[in-house]
């Protein structure tokens, strides 16, 4: 074992830095400290306890400890947390409400100490435990690699997690405390099948080593394998990552819906789990919000919603994938009123909107219908009125119509124009639109209506320019 433990360090250890010990007592953790301690020395070691706060006998198991790490010259940090009550506060089990609460102690140790990872004594048999509990909630190939040897600290991704003991098994690391003259303490918790993980490791591995002996060792190779097509297809979501993220605040981001579709089901899939994860770090991402999400997306249609794990909501735009909490503002980009308020547009002169945009408005004397028909900007119009200081800027009004250019004086809904025009819902409600004598004249960026069009008998003739400063 200690050798194994040492090539483990060379491996992954930076030998320059310190390294948190998170030990229970028990003998794993009692173990992982020992053999620690003879490959590092005490000086580059921390070790950490946590009084969970739902057992009598925790803090003399705290105080023993203490008196362990401290006789072999190691520092110490004990710190306590009322488990139950966190529980309760997030709606956790007891078991998730405790791993969270290590992972947090064990990281303010860390950063306390100027240490960049924290050592904890996950074993193969813990491994193979894990793999089962995955399967049995509906886990996808990252769960079933079961835990990793080097992984990022939950809640605290700037810091690792480190597993020197998960390829020695259970019973290697009995006869070590053995051999080494520890007396690790037992926590009877373990045996309370109350406990999911408890109930996998006394009642249900038992039954499935009687349909395979070697059921442990075969799990165990099962998630090397798995593990190595997890990380091929990690890079590969990452490239496609950093292809697709087109813009991200502090509380949302982006990504090219274009390019997402066009991508494989597998790394949708993988992107929109990385995209909750991007947002809330520490959620739970089960299977069914993400495959919803995920046939919402691969729909033609635009202004769709889902709900996604750790409360990020998906807003689905035509080129365009939204990831927000419920707090964010998310950008503007294009031109929108600030309210419904209709706001005049003088001629000559000029209209601000929010962002940064403008419209301008001049008289044109003798407008080339060439010219005028070859318009291609559609940022820009020329309009036939018949009175200037009628103009004004406003937003579309429930049901409204408009008569688009080239129809013949046939109406359609602006509401549906948007959507054809695949101008986003969330902008719908406050783009500006041209109008006069409460008709419309023009969708700013999109359609001129027909009664607004330039003949050669128009006696008023307005330039309209839209423009971001």
């Amino acid at each position: 074992m200690h050798q194994k433990i040492r090539t483990f360090l060379e491996a992954v250890w930076r030998p320059e830095t310190r390294l948190v010990v998170a030990v229970s007592g028990g003998p794993d953790s009692l173990a992982m400290l020992h053999l620690l301690w003879r490959c590092l020395g005490a000086d580059r070691l921390v070790a950490a306890h946590l009084n969970h706060g739902w057992r009598d006998t925790a803090v003399p198991e705290a105080e023993i400890v203490r008196q362990t790490a401290v006789s072999w010259g190691i520092p110490c940090r004990v710190g306590a947390a009322d488990v139950p009550a966190l529980a309760r506060q997030e709606g956790w089990s007891l078991e998730e409400a405790g791993r969270m609460a290590r992972y947090r102690f064990f990281a303010d140790v860390s950063r306390d100490v100027g240490a960049t990872a924290s050592a904890v004594g996950h074993n193969a048999n813990d491994q193979v435990e894990t793999i089962l509990m995955r399967l049995l909630r509906g886990a996808g190939l990252r769960g079933l690699a079961g835990m990793q040897a080097v992984a990022p600290m939950p809640d605290a991704p700037d810091l690792q997690v480190i597993r020197p003991l998960l390829t020695i098994t259970r019973s290697e690391i009995e006869t070590y405390c053995q051999e080494n003259g520890l007396e690790p303490v037992r926590d009877p918790s373990n045996l309370d099948t109350t406990f999911f993980r408890n109930r996998v490791r006394h009642d249900l591995l038992p039954l499935l080593a009687q349909y395979n002996p070697q059921i442990r060792e075969r799990l165990r190779q099962m998630a090397v394998s798995v593990a190595a097509d997890e990380a091929f297809l990690q890079e590969q979501t990452a490239a496609a990552w950093s292809s697709l993220l087109a813009e991200q605040g502090g509380d949302w981001l982006t990504l090219n819906r274009r390019r997402w579709q066009a991508l494989s089901a597998s790394l949708q899939l993988r992107l929109l789990r990385r995209a909750v994860a991007v947002l809330r770090p520490s959620a739970e991402i089960s299977f069914t919000p993400i495959r919803h999400a995920f046939d919402l997306a691969q729909r033609n249609q635009s202004g769709l919603k889902a709900d996604l794990p750790g409360g990020v909501t998906l807003l689905i735009e035509s080129d365009a994938l939204y990831f927000t909490l419920a707090e964010a503002i998310l950008p503007v980009h294009l031109p929108q009123m600030t309210d419904a308020q209709p706001i005049s547009l003088p001629v000559p002169g000029e209209v601000r909107l929010p962002n940064g945009w403008r419209l301008t408005a001049q008289q044109a004397a003798s407008p080339s219908l060439t010219a005028v028909g070859q318009n291609r900007d559609p940022w820009l119009a020329y309009l036939a009125v018949s009175d200037l200081s009628a103009l004004q800027i406003r937003p579309r009004r429930p049901g409204e119509r408009i008569q688009p250019l080239g129809l013949h004086g046939r109406s359609t809904k602006l509401k549906e124009v948007m959507i054809d025009r695949k101008i986003p819902a969330r902008l719908r409600p406050l783009w500006p639109l041209v109008a006069t004598g409460g008709r419309p004249l023009w969708l700013v960026g999109h359609i001129l209506d027909e009664r607004a069009r330039v003949t050669e008998t128009a006696k008023l003739v307005v330039q309209i320019r839209c423009f971001h400063e």
